[in-house]
């Protein structure tokens, strides 16, 4: 047997080897076998991300969310949420899915539930918080960088063609006019009654709990579970306890269904969060 034949054979041996060892994984690995599913939001929530901006994205979210509706096995699912919130339309997009699971949903909130991720946590069957952890900024915000102070102290000027009056607002380069900051503070207070309206239908609330909640502000989780935004004030212990007593799952078996982009957590390291011309609830 000459080389050229020996090379062709082994070639094809590792091809046999590769796809039987790719079939053996997905039998062991394929379907999960938890019957608790567990999905992190532990960072910005955002529509997409790059190389610099870093979070997860809603469809991940969904993705995983998906995933975990779709396993036989599978009986609840805990979200693990130590997050701020980030893009509005993504917090909606995730908070949607939740809504329409077929399973128990358990959001547990660690250090941090906010703004976004807060909507996501509210849409939950159940809400876990500690007594200690940060929760609530029910409503959306809007930043920018203007720089028309610097370019004037050297000389420089903006000029730009546009084809109407606000094709550049929210330009850096230029003082914002009270007209613009009205069209802008119509999309922002847009998002915000959406945020509100979302948590009231779905956390049931007082009007006093509204009133409290309605400028913005952070709360402890001991303030939110007074105010009626969570359920129970705890921790995985009392995940734990709600699952085998309310849900009657008595042998709990946690499976992470978190979709991991290394890519994603490389560049969350290196990253700064850019100021946004468009509402978010962050």
């Amino acid at each position: 047997m000459n080389d050229a034949l020996k090379l062709i054979l082994l070639f094809f041996l590792v091809i046999i080897l590769i796809f039987c060892s790719s079939i053996v994984l997905g039998i062991m690995y394929g379907i999960p076998s938890g019957n608790v599913a567990v999905i992190t939001i532990d960072s910005e929530i955002v529509s997409m991300t790059d190389y610099l901006s870093g979070g997860q994205t809603s469809d991940s979210i969904i993705e995983s969310l998906i995933n975990a509706e779709n396993n036989p096995n599978v009986e609840a699912i805990v979200l693990s949420i130590n997050s701020g919130g980030g893009m509005s339309v993504a917090s909606k997009e995730i908070a949607n899915q939740v809504l329409n699971s077929s399973k128990p949903v358990i959001a547990w909130i660690r250090e941090l539930g906010a703004s976004g991720a807060y909507m996501i946590a509210s849409a939950s069957d159940y809400v876990i918080c500690d007594n200690l952890s940060i929760i609530g900024s029910i409503g959306a915000s809007m930043s920018y960088l203007e720089f028309s102070g610097t370019l004037a102290k050297y000389g420089a000027e903006y000029n730009q063609l546009v084809s109407g009056d606000m094709k550049d607002m929210g330009s850096m380069y230029r003082n914002m006019t009270s007209e613009e900051q009205e069209i802008f503070m119509t999309l922002i207070n847009d998002s915000f009654n959406y945020f509100l309206s979302f948590v009231v239908q779905h956390r049931n609330l007082t009007n006093n709990a509204i009133n409290v909640i309605s400028d913005g502000r952070i709360v402890s989780g001991k303030q939110g579970f007074e105010l009626g935004l969570v359920d129970e004030l705890g921790s995985k212990q009392e995940v734990n306890d709600y699952l085998r007593n309310a849900l009657n799952i008595t042998a709990v078996t946690y499976e992470d269904y978190t979709n991991t982009n290394l890519l994603s957590e490389f560049s969350s390291l290196i990253s700064y969060k850019f100021s946004s011309v468009f509402p978010t609830y962050n």
